[in-house]
C-alpha cells in the first residue's frame, strides 16, 4: 500500500489554503516583520490576494498535490523585500503557528516547515 502525499494527509487544497490565508494575514499584521520598510510597504500594495493564491499553489506543489507552481523562483520573488534571517525567521514561526490553529499533526508540520526552511538561502538577503 503506497503512502498518502503530504497533500493528501494535510487534506489538500481547501485545509492548505485555509493555514495559507491565516499566516499571510498575520505576517501582514506582525511588529517584527513591518520593521522592514520594503516589507511595510508591500502591505500596502493589496496584493495580498494573488499573494495567498500562489503561495497556497507553492505549497500543494512542494506537498505532492496535483498543482504545479509557475510562479517567479522563490529568490528573485523576494528579491526587492531584503529579507533578513530574522524575519524569515519570524514568517516562519508565523507558518507554524498557523498550523497549530488548525491542528495540523506534528509530522505534516514538520514537513511543511522543512520544505519552507530548504528555500531560506534563496530568499534571505546577503
Amino acid at each position: 500500500m503506497t503512502e498518502q502525499s503530504l497533500y493528501e494527509r494535510i487534506g489538500g487544497v481547501n485545509a492548505i489554503a485555509v493555514v495559507v490565508d491565516r499566516f499571510s494575514n498575520e505576517i501582514v499584521k506582525n511588529p517584527k516583520l513591518n520593521i522592514n520598510p520594503a516589507l511595510k510597504e508591500w502591505n500596502k500594495t493589496g496584493k495580498l490576494a494573488g499573494l495567498k493564491f500562489m503561495r497556497t499553489l507553492w505549497i500543494c506543489a512542494v506537498a505532492g498535490g496535483p498543482f504545479q507552481y509557475t510562479g517567479k523562483d522563490l529568490g528573485e520573488a523576494h528579491e526587492d523585500l531584503h529579507i533578513t534571517s530574522e524575519e524569515f525567521d519570524e514568517v516562519g514561526a508565523e507558518i507554524d503557528r498557523a498550523l497549530n490553529r488548525f491542528d495540523v499533526p506534528e509530522r505534516e508540520k514538520q514537513e511543511v516547515l522543512a520544505a519552507i526552511a530548504s528555500k531560506k538561502a534563496e530568499v534571505v538577503e546577503g
